[in-house]
């Protein structure tokens, strides 16, 4: 899609239109009243500063590269001075616009009693390498968008925001906390650059390059072998507590795959379909076999006898327990599995402000032994 394209999308959501499914509050931009501007054919109608800025924005929105503003014989301001004023504002203070418009350059012209202003917008190369610029209220949808990127493969996403507390690190955090969340989604963890842009208030427009690591068509033939696992076909779910559940995702993990030193084989692919990985690999293939049982889980990082190491805390019954695949698999079946805070530290160390405390009261015997 070509960035007039795109900027005609978001002047259709600057209008009440719905860019996306998800629901969001709407934030609209100032749009001058019929009696404040108007349009006759390409020529727009202007009586006050306010209504010149919007005729302005109106314009770069919609990609056009001319156009022909007419200050109304009764305006309210001075023509020349707002002109200038109006052009820089809406280059430097619209994040859509400081995105991609490049240059606004005008000829004022006084015709009889009225004066008008040529106006001539020039744009940065951004048409094709873009893609489509999606439209946020809130930063709340981000998430989705960024998971949807994943999922399609995309390596470049432009954001804009109409209010937004996110820094350009936020952002690029946000890719990582995506991934985290949905490990299966790619093979390995992408990596993300931010350039973000800003206008007036909280209004931000946000430049996401996604690497993958790989080509595209090594991306695609890894993450079919990826999805294509079956973990638990021959599992019956039937009356399994969340408990149970989450040792099933440890038990296939425990008689599936072996623990390896290299630090690449840090992501689900090496742990589900290559059956080797180190801790953080292990620990991100335990929260996508938990995510497909429903049992809620996270990755947490931290260390293990004073070296670096990743394990997983689950959810179950309301009550939250530290599991390290990983040690399972070293020290043998029901090792690492379902450990309060005050049983992990022994060994281990992490950020407890970072992460739910744990002091759940189940043990291995009221799992697995229980009728």
């Amino acid at each position: 899609m070509s960035v007039f394209a795109a900027l005609a999308l978001c002047v259709c959501q600057l209008s009440g239109c719905a860019l996306l499914d998800t629901e969001y509050v709407s934030v609209k931009d100032y749009i001058p009243s019929p009696q404040e501007q108007s349009v006759s054919g390409e020529r727009l109608n202007v009586k006050n500063f306010q209504a010149l800025k919007q005729a302005l924005l109106s314009m770069a929105y919609a990609g056009q590269t001319e156009g022909t503003i007419v200050f109304d014989s009764a305006y309210e301001g001075d023509t020349t001075g707002d002109m200038a004023s109006a052009c820089w504002q809406v280059r430097t203070q619209d994040a859509l616009c400081a995105y991609c418009v490049e240059n606004i350059a005008y000829e004022l012209n006084k015709i009889v009693t009225i004066n008008e202003a040529s106006v001539y917008i020039s744009y940065s190369d951004v048409s094709e390498s873009a893609g489509d610029i999606r439209h946020l209220s809130f930063s709340s949808g981000v998430d989705d968008i960024i998971r949807e990127a994943f999922s399609t493969g995309t390596k470049k996403l432009v954001v804009l925001i109409g209010r937004s507390s996110y820094s350009a690190e936020d952002m690029a955090a946000a890719v990582t906390r995506v991934y985290r969340e949905h490990p299966a989604l790619v093979p390995k963890e992408p990596l993300a650059s931010v350039n973000m842009y800003s206008g007036t208030g909280a209004q931000r427009l946000y430049e996401i390059g996604i690497n993958y690591g790989m080509t595209a068509e090594e991306m695609n033939a890894r993450t079919a072998r990826l999805r294509a696992v079956d973990a638990f076909s021959d599992l019956d779910k039937t009356d399994m507590s969340e408990a149970q559940l989450a040792y099933a995702a440890y038990e296939y993990l425990t008689d599936n795959c072996s623990v390896s030193d290299d630090k690449n084989n840090n992501n689900a692919y090496a742990a589900l379909v290559e059956g080797r990985a180190n801790s953080e690999g292990l620990a991100f293939a335990y929260v996508e076999l938990c995510r497909q049982l429903g049992v809620d889980c996270r990755i947490v990082y931290g260390q293990k006898d004073w070296q670096e190491h990743c394990w997983n805390i689950v959810r179950l019954d309301g009550s939250y327990y530290h599991v390290d695949v990983s040690a399972a698999i070293t020290y043998g079946p029901g090792d690492g599995f379902l450990m309060n805070d005050e049983q992990a530290w022994s060994k281990y160390r992490w950020d407890v402000a970072s992460y739910p405390k744990c002091a759940g009261e189940l043990n291995l015997g009221d799992i697995v032994f229980d009728e």
